[in-house]
């Protein structure tokens, strides 16, 4: 079922369909709000289309580094599940 719900981003109110996950969407509103804040705190931009460039680099900054510690973590389990399959053959042995 698309259900619509309100956001807004930079002042700007958009209609959103949802699917039926508007608290979802309401937090990747908030998310962004807090990037935007974050830019306009720092008054590193002049223009909206500055604002926006700048907030798309913070998140895409976000998304590389939250890549890279998935990428870490998944070695890391695949390392401990290897040593754990060694001592249970071990036992099993």
């Amino acid at each position: 079922m698309q259900e619509t719900i309100s956001v807004k981003i930079l002042g700007q109110e958009y209609i959103v369909k949802t699917g039926g996950r508007q608290a979802y969407v309401q937090a990747l509103s908030g998310y962004i709000d807090e990037k935007v804040l974050d830019v306009q705190k720092a008054g590193s931009a002049a223009s909206t289309m500055e604002l926006v460039a700048l907030v798309m680099l913070n998140m895409a900054d976000d998304v590389a580094q939250t890549k890279t510690e998935m990428e870490g973590l998944k070695e890391k389990v695949n390392t401990e599940v290897k040593h754990l399959i060694k001592l249970i053959d071990k036992r099993i042995k």
